[in-house]
């Protein structure tokens, strides 16, 4: 099992900044990331090695953070490879609510994560199919 915090940031000069300070000065190592904007205010989701250490660092500095669980799924870093997955989940009527991913392993292998309304079931699924699920603890080996 796996998770991200999604971080509630003001669009503006130095937000981003003061959250990846926070993140750098403990230590903390970001495995992947992804900013949104909206308007006035925007999502910064990241992964990191340290989910607890790093959530209670940001609620301490009254920086609006929550964890949500995410699959982060290991497919080969090649055309095809994030549509190989994706096909898997479609005929299952399975949403992907937000995607991104990071290379790993020398360029040879991708992991992408998606949030999903059907967590279990893309995971029970994506796993039959031959998929490797990674975990929190399997990141800090890549």
């Amino acid at each position: 099992m796996a998770f991200h915090l999604s971080i509630f940031v003001q669009n503006k000069p130095g937000q981003l900044e003061k959250v990846t300070k926070i993140l750098a000065d403990n230590q903390i190592n970001l495995k992947a990331f992804s900013v949104a904007s909206a308007g006035e205010f925007g999502v910064v989701k990241v992964v990191v090695n340290d989910l607890e250490k790093a959530y209670q660092l940001l609620k301490q500095e009254n920086i609006t953070v929550s964890k949500r669980k995410i699959l982060i799924a290991k497919v080969p870093d090649q055309p095809g490879g994030l549509y190989n997955m994706l096909s898997v989940l479609s005929p299952h009527k399975i949403n992907i609510e937000d995607c991104y991913g990071f290379v790993i392993e020398n360029r040879r292998e991708a992991a992408i994560v998606v949030e999903v309304e059907k967590y279990p079931l893309a995971e029970d699924i994506l796993r039959s199919q031959g998929v490797t699920i990674l975990s929190d603890q399997d990141l800090n080996l890549v």
